[in-house]
């Protein structure tokens, strides 16, 4: 049990890495777009649409490594208050709320992006790039399936293994 543990800690770590390693070419991008655009006046089609997506798939990848790091907003104060097992009540129901919405995205997000997938999905913004979306939308319930796994190994370090706060 401890080696599946370790090995999704390890996981939300390492996605954890690459998607804050996406912040470079974000950066670059947006560099870009704002230098072409300011000085050449020539803004590239790809500019609005590329920093969206780099965007997104940093978030969608970051959040279990959060959860891992407990680097989401908690209002711990509470905790303080209530006794050892209650505190461990309370997070428990809080990281079973994040099961459950991590499963939502889940299963949401695979139906929506097998139906963009089978469609062939482009953007919503109409412009001349207009780029094909599908690949995107997986990365929905990627993360979401990143989270699920790591609000499990919480919950197992509340009970079993210390606080998890």
């Amino acid at each position: 049990m401890n080696v599946l543990l370790r090995g999704i800690e390890a996981l939300s770590s390492a996605v954890g890495k690459l998607a804050g390693l996406l912040m470079i070419p974000l950066t670059l991008v947006i560099v870009y777009t704002v230098i072409m655009r300011r000085f050449l006046s020539s803004a590239p089609d790809w500019g609005f649409e590329v920093p969206i997506f780099i965007f997104g798939i940093m978030i969608l990848l970051s959040g279990a490594d959060t959860l891992r790091v407990k680097g989401h907003i908690a209002v711990d104060i509470i905790l303080q208050y209530v006794s050892e097992k209650a505190g461990k009540l309370l997070i428990t129901f809080g990281l079973l709320v994040v099961l459950f919405v991590s499963a939502f995205l889940v299963f949401k997000g695979v139906d929506s992006a097998v139906e963009s997938t089978r469609i062939m999905e482009r953007s919503s913004h109409q412009s001349s790039f207009n780029p094909q979306i599908w690949w995107f939308k997986w990365f929905i319930p990627i993360g979401g399936l990143l989270i699920w796994l790591q609000a499990w190994v919480e919950i197992y370090k509340v009970w079993r293994g210390g606080d998890a706060k």
